[in-house]
């Protein structure tokens, strides 16, 4: 079984949009989503609705459940808050209440876990940068994977089979006898640098796992941002990826 999952878009419709014609060329069995459709873009609406008919299974993110009024919007930063706030405004209830529904976490047959944040408190929200996070968030599941996102920032922990935990750059393939902890990364708002859109491609028959980048227009997607009267800087830093 071949799948691509993708995170964090953001409502970035242009992001999107090439996401998906990639991942049609790469022709995968399954779609996957570690949530975060919405937030900080300017086309809520038409991310559900794309990613709807796309992906398979789809868990919450903290401004999915922001913007359907589950989480407390208080720690968002200035900019996160109005956007989400936007973004409530403009949703359908039909939107909203697909938002609600969505679960913080599923495995897929018991083989590996999807989760947004983390897998020790799925609704806390919280991040996996270092090798120690990593490294107590191995004790919260049991699967020999687990996919997260949040960070914005593709990546890839490995747990030896003695217990020493390190990164495995963007690209690896997993082994029988160590442990995974694979970050996504971001769709529609990349923060390591790279503005283009990543895809994971996770091949269940090799164990490979590949980090693909997915260049699309961002000067519409910024356009559009502009033009939604949310925050400038949320257009401008998609240009750098950050």
């Amino acid at each position: 079984m071949k799948y691509a999952i993708i995170s964090d878009i953001h409502g970035n419709l242009e992001a999107l949009g090439a996401a998906l014609a990639e991942i049609r060329r790469i022709s995968p069995d399954k779609v996957l989503c570690l949530g975060d459709l919405v937030g900080y873009g300017a086309s809520p609406g038409e991310c559900i609705e794309m990613a709807r008919q796309a992906v398979r299974v789809t868990v919450a993110g903290n401004h999915d459940h922001g913007a359907a009024g589950l989480a407390d919007i208080r720690y968002f930063n200035s900019y996160a808050r109005h956007a989400v706030m936007w973004t409530a405004a403009q949703l359908s209830r039909e939107h909203l209440a697909y938002l609600a529904a969505l679960p913080l976490v599923h495995v897929e047959g018991a083989r590996f876990r999807l989760v947004h944040a983390t897998p020790s408190d799925p609704g806390q929200w919280n991040y996996i940068f270092t090798r120690e996070q990593a490294r107590a968030e191995f004790e919260a599941f049991d699967e020999q994977v687990c996919f997260v996102g949040h960070s914005h920032q593709a990546g890839i922990f490995e747990m030896m089979e003695d217990g020493t935990v390190g990164p495995a750059g963007d690209h690896t393939k997993v082994l029988q006898g160590r442990r995974y902890m694979i970050n996504v990364g971001s769709i529609g708002q990349p923060r390591d640098g790279d503005p283009r859109g990543c895809i994971c491609i996770y091949d269940e028959a090799t164990g490979e796992v590949a980090m693909v980048r997915v260049a699309y227009d961002v000067a519409g997607a910024q356009k559009r941002i502009i033009g939604a009267g949310l925050p400038p800087i949320l257009a401008h830093r998609l240009s750098y990826g950050e």
